[in-house]
């Protein structure tokens, strides 16, 4: 992904973080699947593919909650600090429709 001025920058066994390089360290994309890729979106949602995006504040994240359930999403965790709220990290999760898993997250900046 060089091409686009992106660089995965971790993986794991099912999926990998990206990130803008140098000039933007911090993941702004996640992908994640289940090793098989089928999952179970009716009885075990999120099982499927989890994207998570960079939103660029907390609002952005709130306004992407209440859209994406708008839209006929499943809620998966309203928007809130996902772990101590000292690490900064503000997100929201989404069931889609087939199962997949939806995040924004807004990662806070200490000062």
């Amino acid at each position: 992904m060089p091409e686009l001025g992106l660089e995965v920058i971790a993986r794991s066994g099912t999926g990998f973080f990206v990130s803008g390089g140098e000039r933007a360290p911090v993941p702004f994309l996640w992908i994640h699947g289940s090793p098989d890729g089928t999952g179970d979106g009716e009885d075990k949602p999120g099982d499927r593919l989890h994207l998570m995006f960079t939103a660029g504040s907390r609002e952005a994240v709130e306004a992407f909650h209440q859209t994406a359930l708008k839209a006929g999403g499943k809620d998966s965790g309203g928007p809130g600090y996902q772990g101590p709220e000292e690490m900064g990290y503000y997100a929201a999760l989404v069931f889609d429709p087939d199962g997949n898993t939806l995040e924004a997250g807004f990662r806070e900046r200490k000062r």
